[in-house]
Order: structure tokens, then C-alpha cells, then sequence
């Protein structure tokens, strides 16, 4: 069921998580504390990938500081040029296009400004090289506007789904029937490796691959 890792959620730093991860394709965090690394860092996580024979899938984009609770910063500015420029390298250098923008604690509806703000970013990586900013539910903050498929509907319009079954599961809100992006599992409760908890990932990744999902299913549990 599993083709890629995770490798920040509960590491200390990414580089522990692509020490461990079992699978050659990995997804990441941004890497930052903030969003416009010089070229020499971002050839520095380049490296430290290629040197474990890691091939990136999918990244974050810069959320503010997440360790203090930032999720996203749309809410209230747009994403640095700057930014946008650094996500650009990473795909000179990697090839990654699949990117998760957050939107931001504003509140439980999405704004028109975060929606504009989106849409722009997902215009810019698309016109620049083909990318795809995708939005995701998530669950366990209860100030975020996107917790639900139909929550992100009106973002679909621009970028793609990141179909993460364990906050969908949280919420009680698992929708299979909007084509993802990318997939992510862990199981509940506890954010562990499938069969830790009670759900039935396997049969909703089933399902996903039955209505024609192609992508990745990437681990993103807690070690």
C-alpha cells in the first residue's frame, strides 16, 4: 500500500527521517524556518537526498513556524517571490511538482483572500513548471477554514487535493469521492503505522485505486 515516506513528522530534524525511511520516494516538510533559502541550502537538502538515494515527491511549502501552531501563513499575507522562486529550484534540482500550501489559522471559513492568495500560488507553479499546489483538511485546529473535502472545494478549482485519511478520519468526515492529488495514512488513534489504530486504510486505499488513483500513498505517522 505504501509507496513513499514522510520524513519531518515527528523527527527532529529530516535528515533522522531519511535516515529511516524504507522507501526510496519521500516527502518533506519545508525544510526552513523560513521561506527563501539561499541556493547553497537548497543544494544542501538536494544533496543530503541524493546521498541516500532519495527521490523527493512531493514538498511543503514554507507555513510559518509550525512548531508554535502557525498553519499557513494566507490568512494573512502572500507567499515571498522569493518563496516561490526556492520552490522553483527545488524542481530544477529534483523534479518535484507536488507542493501543500496551508492556508492559515484564520478562522473556520475561508476567506477571499485566502482563496485569492491560493489561487495565485497554484497559477505560478503551474505557469512556471507544470506544478500543483495542493490544499489539505486537516484536523486538531479548530481556527482553520479547510477541514473537510467540500471544505476545499472551491480551492479544486485552481490546485489539487492532498487526501490525508487520518485527518479526514478525525473528523469524521472521510469523502473518497473527490479525485486526490497525492494520499496520504496513519492510522487512529495515535497517528501510528497502519494497524496501530482502527481504521480501514487498506480498504479506502482500495477503493481510491479502484476509481482510478494512480499516485502516491505516502506513510506520514508518527515513529
Amino acid at each position: 500500500m505504501i509507496t513513499a515516506t514522510n520524513c519531518s513528522i515527528g523527527r527532529t530534524s529530516y535528515l533522522e527521517g531519511l535516515d529511516a525511511a524504507p522507501t526510496t520516494r519521500v516527502e518533506l516538510w519545508w525544510p526552513f524556518a523560513h521561506p527563501d533559502p539561499t541556493d547553497a541550502e537548497i543544494r544542501h537538502v538536494v544533496g543530503e537526498l541524493e546521498a541516500r538515494n532519495k527521490q523527493l515527491i512531493a514538498l511543503n511549502m514554507f507555513g510559518g513556524d509550525l512548531a508554535a501552531g502557525d498553519r499557513g501563513i494566507l490568512h494573512e499575507q502572500d507567499l515571498p517571490d522569493a518563496h516561490l522562486d526556492a520552490v522553483e529550484r527545488f524542481h530544477e534540482l529534483t523534479g518535484v511538482r507536488r507542493f501543500n500550501l496551508l492556508l492559515g489559522r484564520g478562522g473556520t471559513e475561508l476567506s477571499a483572500d485566502q482563496e485569492r492568495r491560493f489561487a495565485a500560488v497554484a497559477r505560478d507553479v503551474g505557469r512556471r513548471f507544470g506544478g500543483v499546489a495542493m490544499v489539505e483538511p486537516i484536523s486538531a485546529t479548530p481556527d482553520y477554514p479547510v477541514t473537510t473535502v467540500d471544505d476545499a472545494r472551491p480551492l479544486l478549482e485552481y490546485g489539487g487535493l492532498l487526501l490525508d485519511l487520518y485527518h479526514l478520519a478525525v473528523n469524521d468526515a472521510v469523502d473518497l469521492s473527490v479525485p486526490p492529488e497525492h494520499v496520504q495514512v496513519a492510522d487512529n488513534p495515535g497517528r501510528g503505522a497502519p494497524g496501530t489504530g482502527s481504521l480501514p486504510l487498506e480498504e479506502w486505499v482500495t477503493t481510491l485505486r479502484e476509481q482510478g488513483y494512480t499516485g502516491e500513498v505516502a506513510a506520514e505517522w508518527l515513529p
